[in-house]
Parts: C-alpha cells; structure tokens; sequence
C-alpha cells in the first residue's frame, strides 16, 4: 500500500487526497515519511474497526491552510482555507458502511453534515450505496437507503459528478465479475459555482477492487477572452477578401 500510495500521490501531485478502507489501526511515523518524504501533506486519519474500515486524508499545505477538522465513523470532514481561491471550503472523505445495519446512521450524519456547512463543499469517498438501477450491471432494484440518499443529494441541492471512464469503480473481480458504482463525489452549489469546471474521471486499479477517483477543477484551464483586432493591412493580402 506505501508504494502504491506514494505514486499516487506524485503521478497526480493532488491538492487533497481520500483513501477508504485502508485496514490500519494505526500509522507509524514510517509509514508517512514512505508515502509523503517532502512532508507536503498533513494526514488525519479515521482507525479500522478489526479487519474491516479506515479511513485517511491528506490535506497539501501548499495549497490549504487547516481551519478545524472532525471525524466520526464514516467521516473525515476538514475545513480549509485555499491559498490560491482565498476562499474556505470544506472537504469530506466518505467510507459507508457495507452492510445495511450502518446506513441509517451513516445518512443522518451526512445530512447533518450538509445542513450544518455553508461553505463550498466536496464530499467523496465509497458511500457504499447505489442510487439507480443501472448503477450495477445486475438486477438491482433501488432500496430504501437509495431513497434516503437520493433525499439528500436533493434536499442539499447536491451534484453527483458525472464519471468519465465508465459508469463503475467496483468489482469483485469474479469470472462473470459483479459491477457497481460504490464511488462518487457530491458537490455543493456554491463549490461548483466556484470550480465550474470540475470533472471527475477513473483510473486504472492496481491493488484494490475499487477504482481510484481523480477530481479536476481544471481552473488554470480558463482562459481569458482576447480583445479582437482588426489590421487594415489584410486588405492588401490577395487572398483576404476570396477567403472572408
């Protein structure tokens, strides 16, 4: 997992990063002088329950300043000021529960966490809830916890961004493998009205069963209209006026 992360982490140089069920109860200072030898994160992490959970977030000082941070089961949450926005935001990294007995719970806490936060705000992770039918490439009927969700994607005026790279991140990597869409980033109103170019896409999996997320907000993309001008010296190129 150090070296996998720690690739991660230079191939795409992110400015936030999410992991879920990392399986640790604990981290050695070892393991983040592997993953992070420059010291550019600061890490919060959420400890694994047995053989199962675990959640760990890096926050890059490069680009954020940490105002406060919470944790609950199913949530890291960090409140941010970024540098380069001069705005505060909030940042969610999700791990639901995989088994139905947790989801009412781990619902009430998300809702409370979008009725709560009024800054712009990405939440992602593995929710571990499939919202539509055609979120799994098998009979799957919506379910009460869809519902629950959907209520709340909507009641918030939350966007789930669109995947590029196709509809799935998770397989049980059977012969006749079951797909399902586990994984996914919410964002709120106000955070799409400042990164109105945030896209999210798939990348290929190397160690788990799900594929890793990489989120775009692709601002130094925008470019800035340029004035148009006209030069009365086309008029003596030839071809101008056959061509216009």
């Amino acid at each position: 997992m150090q070296t996998f992360v720690k690739d991660l982490l230079w191939e795409f140089q992110a400015d936030f990063v999410g992991f879920q069920e990392t399986i640790k109860k604990r981290y050695p200072l070892s393991f983040f002088r592997k993953i992070d030898p420059q010291q550019k994160y600061v890490w919060h992490w959420i400890p694994s329950r047995g053989r199962s959970g675990g959640i760990l977030s890096g926050i890059k000082t490069e680009r954020f300043d940490i105002l406060s941070s919470k944790t609950s089961t199913y949530f890291i949450m960090v409140k941010v000021f970024d540098k380069k926005m001069r705005k505060n935001l909030c940042l969610v990294n999700v791990y639901g529960p995989a088994q139905d007995e947790g989801k009412e719970v781990f619902l009430t806490e998300l809702a409370q966490i979008c009725y709560e936060n009024k800054d712009p705000m990405l939440v992602g992770g593995d929710f571990n809830i499939l919202r539509f039918s055609d979120e799994k490439n098998k009979n799957f009927r919506p379910n009460r916890y869809s519902d629950m969700f959907n209520l709340i994607i909507n009641s918030y005026a939350l966007r789930d961004l669109t995947l590029n790279g196709g509809l799935y991140t998770w397989s049980n990597n059977h012969e006749d493998p079951t797909l399902e869409k586990l994984d996914r980033c919410l964002m709120s109103e106000n955070w799409e009205s400042l990164f109105p170019l945030s896209n999210l896409r798939k990348i290929p999996r190397y160690l788990s069963d799900h594929n890793p997320l990489l989120l775009c907000t692709d601002q130094d993309k925008i470019k800035k209209n340029k004035t148009f001008s006209f030069e009365n010296s086309w008029f003596k190129q030839e071809d101008f006026l056959p061509k216009i």
